[in-house]
C-alpha cells in the first residue's frame, strides 16, 4: 500500500521526519505496552498552529485517546503562543468530521482551502 495523500502531500517516511524535525515537541504518542496506539503531529510556525496528523488505532477508537491527544496538542501550543489551530479534514471522511466537531473545530471561516501539488 502507498502513502496516504492529502492535497498532494504524502505520509511518506521523509516527509513525516523533515516534519518532525522542526516540530518534535508536538509530536505525541500513545503506547499499549508494547503497541502503538496513537500519534499525534501538531505544527507552530510562530505565527500560525496547524494540526497535520492525528491517528488512533482503529482498534483503540471511541475510548477518548484522540480526544487526549488533540488537548495535550492544544496546550502544549497554547504555552507557544497560538491562539487559532487548524486541522484539515478530507471531505469524504464523515467519522473524521464527526471527530473533529467533537473537539471543539469548525469549518473554517476565515481561510478558504487552496492547495497545488509541485
Amino acid at each position: 500500500m502507498g502513502p496516504a495523500t492529502l492535497g498532494g502531500s504524502t505520509n511518506d517516511a521523509e516527509t513525516i521526519q523533515t516534519f518532525l524535525d522542526h516540530n518534535a515537541e508536538l509530536f505525541i504518542t500513545v503506547w499499549d505496552n508494547d503497541k502503538l496506539i496513537g500519534t499525534v503531529l501538531a505544527a507552530w510556525d510562530g505565527g500560525r498552529a496547524h494540526f497535520a496528523r492525528l491517528t488512533v488505532n482503529p482498534e483503540y477508537r471511541r475510548q477518548g485517546i484522540g480526544r487526549e491527544l488533540v488537548n495535550r496538542s492544544e496546550k502544549l501550543l497554547k504555552q507557544r503562543g497560538a491562539k487559532r489551530v487548524s486541522a484539515d479534514i478530507l471531505r469524504d471522511s464523515p467519522g473524521a468530521i464527526d471527530f473533529w466537531k467533537s473537539v471543539g473545530f469548525t469549518v473554517n471561516d476565515v481561510v478558504e482551502p487552496y492547495a497545488k501539488n509541485i
